[in-house]
């Protein structure tokens, strides 16, 4: 890569990066004279497009003769920033949201007056059906989903200091008390958290989404339909009751609310720390990235014991811009980055991911065996049910106040865990009037 432009926006982390390619041949002149010269700029949020995408912008600036803005922006700042990019019609010609069945919907909310539609494009089939309710509203096609299909955001441990201590991996709450005690007295970290990352907390409860519907069969479309509350649930409350206690006790380490994810890595590597919830492609990072040669391994999250799979056919979605100057360019730019070769690419340069869920056979997947034996314990009653943030409307949307709500009840500020649900009540009420829901008129 040639250059990189960093500026201040917003604040000192808001990262600006222009790409200028240096290889590539597919275009051909035809491409470039067409926009030769232009600018396409990309809104996204912080970890959606990390140097994965780096061959693939450099290539695509190369083979149109144009310029990459990547505007990547902090995730706690991203939201507001995007609805006021939308609202003042001040938008980059390509941006990016969490993506679930509901989000479009409830995020971008008019997706007619700010959307591209993509409808009848080639790439439409390479999005698995389960992905395809991600980026359509009302049977168009405004959103591209490139996206892994591993396990994502399980319980991954250290399974040779296990098997080394003799300790069993939990199915139960208890057991997991019990194990990270045990774990903790030996001057080990039982469970790395990355409080400061501010959106990684959040997973203990909401992954667990599949026992909350077990213990109240109908919840999640009671929810949806404004007929059921977070607040008052009691499998709910127990959840957020039990993060308290682990952090309590001392489980996510002394200070996991000011610690990030910087020394996650080393730290399990190190054995500074025995788990971590995270996706499966942790696993191939610590290989890579220290030399590791311990083995690692993937449970459930035993909260509320839980023994339900977070199934999530969600993430990170890009979108173009409707009243983009130059939306052909657009257009081009979603059909470049959905060649085969291109996808390779980003799979390939990922630090994390092992495969694409993406239906192109000619894709080369580095499925980790981890990956395979654990999947292949899951049942398909496991995976029944979506992770809470993806199968209820409204709720993702505020994942980060959320998120903040839990640390105000771990530091005592909120004294009574149903005023944190609560709160998530009223939000997804506000959400749910903006977005004219007749279930909350």
């Amino acid at each position: 890569m040639k250059k990189r432009i960093f500026a201040a926006l917003l604040c000192a982390s808001m990262v600006t990066a222009a790409f200028t390619g240096c290889s590539g041949d597919s275009g051909g002149d035809s491409a470039k004279s067409e926009w030769a010269g232009e600018t396409l700029s990309i809104l996204v949020s912080s970890g959606w497009m990390d140097n994965r995408w780096d061959d693939v912008l450099e290539s695509f600036e190369e083979e149109y003769g144009v310029t990459v803005d990547l505007q990547t922006i902090p995730a706690d700042q991203y939201p507001d920033l995007l609805q006021s990019k939308l609202t003042t019609d001040s938008c980059a010609d390509v941006f990016w949201i969490q993506s679930n069945p509901f989000a479009i919907e409830s995020v971008i909310v008019n997706p007619e007056e700010y959307c591209i539609d993509f409808s009848g494009a080639e790439w439409e089939s390479l999005i698995p059906e389960a992905r395809l309710s991600s980026c359509k509203y009302e049977d168009k096609l405004y959103g591209l989903q490139i996206y892994n299909n591993s396990p994502d955001c399980v319980m991954v441990y250290n399974k040779s200091m296990f098997e080394e201590h003799g300790w069993e991996v939990p199915a139960t709450y208890d057991e997991f008390k019990e194990l990270c005690g045990e774990i903790l007295d030996e001057g080990i970290t039982p469970w790395y958290m990355p409080g400061a990352d501010g959106w990684q907390h959040q997973l203990t409860f909401f992954q667990i989404g599949g026992v909350y519907e077990q213990a109240q069969p109908g919840l999640y479309e009671a929810l949806n339909t404004n007929q059921a509350t977070f607040a008052g649930n009691e499998q709910m409350i127990t959840a957020l009751e039990q993060f308290k206690e682990f952090s309590d006790l001392g489980y996510f380490g002394e200070d996991w609310i000011g610690t990030d994810s910087s020394n996650l890595i080393n730290a399990m590597a190190e054995r500074e720390a025995a788990m971590v919830i995270s996706g499966s492609g942790v696993i191939k990072q610590i290989r890579d990235d220290t030399g590791s040669e311990d083995e690692f391994g993937m449970f459930l999250e035993p909260f509320v014991d839980n023994q339900t799979f977070p199934t999530n056919p969600s993430g990170p979605t890009m979108f173009g811009y409707n009243k983009s100057e130059h939306p052909d360019l657009v257009k081009e730019y979603f059909n470049f980055v959905t060649k085969t070769e291109n996808l390779q690419s980003i799979l390939d340069n990922s630090p994390t991911w092992t495969n694409l869920d993406i239906l192109d056979d000619n894709l080369e997947q580095h499925w980790l065996p981890e990956e395979e034996e654990f999947m292949s314990q899951i049942t398909d009653e496991q995976k029944a049910t979506p992770v809470l943030q993806t199968g209820t409307k409204y709720t993702n949307d505020y994942w980060n106040q959320f998120g903040q709500d839990m640390v105000a009840y771990v530091q005592g500020t909120i004294d009574d865990p149903n005023v944190v649900l609560e709160n998530m009540d009223k939000n997804r009420a506000e959400a749910a009037k903006t977005a004219n829901d007749p279930n909350w008129q």
